[in-house]
């Protein structure tokens, strides 16, 4: 059976799959894997497997792209302290902990046990993203998990590269391999920008949606072949091209049509390679499980891993309530839990060459990892969102409902005010349909007054967002007062920080329907 012919036939499971987990209301990414062991253990898609190599080069691409430029730098910008903490510091914390562990209890060579701390640091949060998108968990928190895997990635695989090199060439250097890490990641971002950036000047030039979704699809594949071809991180490259196309060209290149189009087409690319992806995790996870007969070393490496997310999470969450409060007991419990292993980390142990020292070993270790933290803590994450009421109350969810229709209904009312001002349609025609629209406009305000009146956190809520967007634009004012020569830097440092305090104050009360403590 030609290879082409097992991904035709991964594609029709995932389609099946998708359609039963919305009927089920399974997490679709577990329901994969747990589909991919099914097909898995009686060798059904013998064929069927995780390549390194197609995953880094075809499906890794798009999963990052899509998910840089829906990303956007305003929020980015808002959170990158701590997000940057965790990323970079708790990536490297969790790679040594593991690393030292790993030598100390498993017997393994330091330099090897490093070698798995940082193949085993990524972590892959799309089944926790799709629980808290259903869940209606707080934005400030999925930002900081979704941002902390964004760029987690490129960092590990920048760090198993170093220490991939420092054993087979059996030497170590510190200065070195910093320097080499650095290289690596701040070469990966400046290619990555760069092609971004060009690109995103190149689209304004034209209007043709099927030519700027092929222009994008040549950044996001370009940006990576071409970093790997100048030896710095591709991973990194496809993030900050992303950022860039997402927030630049798309704004300022794109017509609203052709942004749809463009998000549609990644929207689906995403869609793809993550079927994709956990239906061969679940198959290669059948084909191993001939190493669960090593219980003690599975349970021992599992245990090693979790104790290393914890003391990245829980050691660094004082210093990121420095950096920006409001990090809670109960938001640095998910962000343990929900440190997902996946096919990141099964590819950097499969792509380990076969002299490598205790490849089998390592690969036994991740795949271990792999199964526990998707099928353990992916199927309990949701629960324990709830324990801890992290999710949405019900008049919050309705509440966002019918924002959402109102926020549609006043754009089709100032569209229809504009047909009516250029007299394009006749005046009647016009204002039949505008009065429909408005009589739909007093109902959602009158459901929000109901709302507003039946759970008043609903009030004390947005009372706490409305004074915090008051205090920016009090900080935009002083600043402007400076650049203008009215205040000096001085008076406009001491006013910034007392406005900066009164904002970290209003961080640090996370919404009353989520946990406080």
């Amino acid at each position: 059976m030609p290879d082409v012919t097992v991904y035709f036939w991964l594609l029709l499971i995932a389609s099946i799959v998708a359609m039963l987990g919305q009927r089920l209301r399974v997490p679709y990414a577990l329901a994969l894997v747990i589909t991919g062991l099914v097909i898995g253990l009686p060798r059904l898609l013998p064929q069927a497997h995780l390549d390194p190599h197609i995953l880094f080069t075809i499906l890794l691409p798009p999963l990052l792209f899509e998910a840089a430029i829906n990303l956007r730098l305003e929020q980015l910008k808002a959170h990158w302290r701590p997000i940057a903490l965790y990323a970079l510091g708790g990536t490297v914390l969790s790679a040594l902990i593991v690393g030292l562990l790993a030598a100390w209890l498993l017997h393994l060579p330091l330099l090897v046990a490093l070698v798995f701390g940082a193949l085993i640091a990524p972590t892959d949060p799309i089944s926790v993203m799709a629980i808290f998108k259903r869940l209606g968990v707080d934005k400030r928190l999925s930002m900081l998990v979704e941002g902390e895997s964004l760029f987690n990635d490129g960092i590990a695989v920048v760090l198993f590269t170093v220490l991939v090199g420092a054993v087979t060439q059996g030497t170590f250097s510190i200065g070195t391999s910093l320097l080499q890490f650095v290289v690596t990641i701040l070469g990966g971002a400046a290619v990555g920008v760069g092609i971004g950036l060009l690109a995103s000047r190149v689209t304004r030039a034209f209007d043709d949606h099927l030519l700027e979704i092929m222009l994008t699809t040549i950044v996001a594949f370009g940006a990576y072949l071409s970093a790997e071809s100048f030896h710095v991180s591709g991973v990194i490259a496809v993030v900050a091209a992303g950022l860039a196309v997402g927030n630049y060209g798309m704004r300022t290149g794109m017509s609203p049509t052709t942004r749809l189009a463009v998000s549609s087409f990644w929207e689906y690319s995403a869609f793809v390679a993550n079927s994709i992806v956990f239906l061969l995790i679940g198959i290669d996870e059948a084909n191993l499980l001939s190493f669960w007969r090593s219980g003690w070393l599975i349970l021992g490496t599992i245990v090693i891993v979790l104790v290393g997310r914890a003391v990245a999470v829980y050691g660094l969450a004082p210093l990121a309530n420095r950096l920006e409060r409001g990090i809670t007991f109960h938001w640095q419990h998910v962000l343990f839990w929900g440190g997902l292993r996946g096919a990141l980390s099964m590819a950097l142990a499969l792509g380990l060459s076969l002299q490598f020292p205790h490849r089998d070993m390592l690969v036994a270790m991740t795949f271990s990892v792999v199964l526990f933290s998707l099928l353990v803590q992916g199927l309990s994450i949701g629960a324990v969102l709830k324990w801890f009421g992290l999710v949405s109350s019900q008049s919050n969810t309705r509440y966002q409902h019918v924002i959402g229709q109102l926020l549609a209904t006043r754009a089709a009312l100032n569209e229809l005010q504009q047909l009516q001002n250029n007299h394009l349609f006749p005046a009647t025609a016009v204002s039949a349909v505008e009065e429909d629209y408005h009589i739909r406009q007093l109902q959602l305000e009158t459901d929000i007054e109901n709302l507003m009146t039946e759970d008043p956190s609903l009030v004390i809520r947005h009372t706490t967002e409305i004074r915090r967007l008051a205090l920016l634009a009090e900080k935009s004012a002083i600043l402007d007062a400076e650049r203008a020569g009215l205040l000096s830097e001085e008076e406009y440092n001491a006013l910034a920080t007392a406005i900066d305090e009164s904002l970290d104050r209003k961080s640090a009360t996370p919404p009353i329907d989520n946990a406080t403590s």
